[in-house]
């Protein structure tokens, strides 16, 4: 099986030339996000039905467009393994979404009993092939790219058209295509890649006692931080984690200053008085302690674990413990409450 390097705008608009008489392709990328808010895309590499390889090099060229005419395509499925990050560092290069797309991770779900498998792990399981597992360590800005990087690109992308195949064929004989379907559609939904400060809350795992007023500001606290990652350029973490985030809220004179303390030195004096500003908020906080309920909590795990061996699926792909106490401690509609985790687990415990 030969590999190509497409490092030249020539080669990237004959290789989209010849997309077009292909309905499906491999996908895969390769970028780096280390010390950044957005990923900086390093490769693309892109298998065909004919065992062809090619690997772009965004580096050299300058035709973003034609990167986008692969992706945007509708009529050509993009086979991905785990694809949320890669759509993400694609969105960030071209400034298109990646549409019609077929997550071999997401499929995998619904046909095995473990979840979220990885790639050299499917491709053991449904192509009795082994491959070398890459580490996170390696930079790929770097050029050139060595025969090692070269491979291992390659191998990301070589098993995905047949691994698609061997899904569907799975997915059918038990009669779960349609879960797939339904599942992907929510999960690769542009909303749930591509942050909205406004919502950088959701991603936050917050106690569940909160008042609405802690709520309020939380949002307020989250969207703060995700607005001064994106302008900055830099991981959210940098700011602040998730726990500093949690401890501003609480009515700790103490906490909060620890957590000013640190962030001084990162931001201007304006930046830190719009977070002052927002904690103002804490003021209008009435103390609220919710009790959990446990009992009922318990029995919907013990249902959950009998849907799960009944299916063979992994209880956490219907629903997590973080699901179970939203669902039995707040008036929020959980996720298993339609679709088909509804009809298999959410009209048991409504």
């Amino acid at each position: 099986m030969t590999n190509f390097l497409v490092d030249s705008d020539k080669k990237l608009s004959n290789l989209v030339s010849k997309l077009k008489d292909i309905s499906e392709i491999g996908l895969d990328t390769e970028f780096i996000r280390e010390s950044t808010y957005r990923p900086i895309l390093a490769l693309v590499q892109i298998s065909l039905p004919n065992g062809e390889i090619y690997l772009i090099d965004p580096i050299a060229i300058d035709r973003r467009d034609l990167i986008s005419e692969i992706i945007s395509s509708t009529s050509l499925i993009k086979i991905i393994h785990s694809s949320k990050q890669d759509i993400e560092a694609i969105y960030n290069f071209t400034d298109s979404y990646p549409v019609n797309i077929f997550d071999t991770q997401i499929a995998s779900n619904f046909i095995s009993e473990k979840s979220n498998v990885g790639y050299s792990t499917l491709v053991k399981n449904l192509c009795n092939c082994d491959i070398k597992e890459g580490s996170w360590r390696t930079n790929w800005l770097e050029r050139p790219l060595s025969t090692k990087k070269v491979d291992y690109a390659a191998d990301d992308v070589r098993y995905l058209i047949q691994i698609k195949s061997l899904l569907i064929k799975r997915l059918k004989e038990l009669d779960r295509l349609s879960w797939f379907e339904e599942e992907q559609a929510n999960e690769l939904n542009k909303s749930n890649i591509i942050i909205d400060p406004n919502k950088a809350w959701k991603k936050i795992n917050f106690p569940l006692h909160f008042s609405i007023e802690e709520l309020e500001l939380l949002k307020k606290i989250a969207c703060w931080r995700e607005k001064l990652a994106m302008k900055y350029d830099i991981p959210k973490r940098w700011v602040f984690n998730d726990s500093s985030a949690t401890k501003l809220m609480l009515k700790n004179d103490k906490k909060t200053t620890d957590v000013i303390t640190n962030i001084k030195q990162k931001l201007s004096d304006s930046e830190i008085d719009d977070l002052m500003n927002i904690l103002l908020l804490k003021k209008s906080i009435k103390n609220k302690n919710l009790i959990p309920k446990k009992d009922i909590e318990k029995k919907c795990s013990e249902l959950l674990n009998y849907v799960s061996d009944e299916f063979k699926i992994d209880s956490t792909i219907i629903a997590t413990k973080r699901d179970l106490e939203i669902f039995t401690n707040t008036n929020s509609t959980a996720k298993f409450m339609k679709g088909w985790r509804y009809e298999i687990f959410g009209k048991l415990v409504q």
